[in-house]
């Protein structure tokens, strides 16, 4: 008698648990990043990530939509409402009390990108002072610049977004960008520039460089825990390993080359 009313509690607790999750919307939210996020010919949202975030859905039976929209929208929406998700942020130590972390989805590995007409001897950030060095105002990567000693009166020098970014190194009016390379040439094609006439000057492996599934704080501990359970549960069961095949991605080719 005892195991029966023991096994009926069980059963409550994991249909009550299954209801929960399934009445809580979440929101996962992201920027166009090709080809992690993006919006595909037909405006919906595709990509390896899309991807990756649909499995976790289907094997902890929660209900979710996916949303592609500016960055800076992205993070109003994670900073302020309970249910909204981030489908890629670098995790940063100063992010690490602010949001979630729910597990890591992809390395993104950081460089000094220039112009190969430009040749410079770089063997360490520190070689490269002097030299105008650039990224968009209020990225990490802003803080990352001036914590090695960068300034704005020497040289650091700041786009106000990412295309105004790379059309200041085409017009040489900065010498280094400090970027990823992830979709760089598809960028570059969708602005009019001409991805063959950069290189990678300098790898930066002390730069951040995990993308992590991120929520809100105040996200149920009993979702959280659900999300990363899956995400992990999809690592271990080949699917993430296939979908990282479907999209030509491999983690390694995005390491120091």
């Amino acid at each position: 008698m005892k195991n029966s009313v023991l096994v009926c509690v069980i059963l409550i607790a994991t249909l009550f648990s299954s209801v929960t999750c399934s009445a809580t919307q979440l929101r996962f939210v992201a920027e166009d990043l090709y080809p992690l996020h993006f919006k595909d010919k037909n405006n919906q949202p595709n990509g390896f990530l899309v991807d990756v975030v649909n499995a976790v859905l289907d094997d902890c039976a929660c209900a979710g939509k996916i949303e592609i929209m500016p960055q800076a929208r992205a993070f109003r929406e994670l900073q302020s409402k309970q249910n909204v998700v981030m489908m890629s942020l670098l995790k940063t130590p100063g992010r690490e009390t602010k949001y979630l972390f729910l597990g890591s989805v992809f390395h993104a590995h950081a460089y000094l990108v220039g112009l190969k007409s430009n040749q410079f001897e770089l063997f360490n950030l520190h070689s490269a002072r002097g030299l105008r060095v650039s990224t968009v105002r209020g990225y990490f990567s802003q803080r990352y610049l001036e914590n090695a000693g960068f300034s704005l009166e020497r040289d650091l020098v700041l786009a106000p977004e990412p295309e105004s970014l790379m059309k200041m190194l085409y017009k040489n009016r900065t010498d280094l960008v400090l970027t990823n390379t992830l979709h760089l040439d598809k960028e570059l094609n969708s602005i009019g520039l001409d991805p063959t006439k950069i290189e990678k000057k300098l790898h930066l492996p002390d730069f951040p460089s995990e993308l992590h599934i991120t929520a809100n704080k105040k996200l149920e501990n009993t979702l959280a825990i659900k999300l990363t359970r899956s995400l992990n549960a999809i690592k271990h069961n080949g699917k993430y390993q296939m979908l990282l095949a479907k999209w030509n991605l491999n983690e390694k080719a995005h390491t120091k080359t």
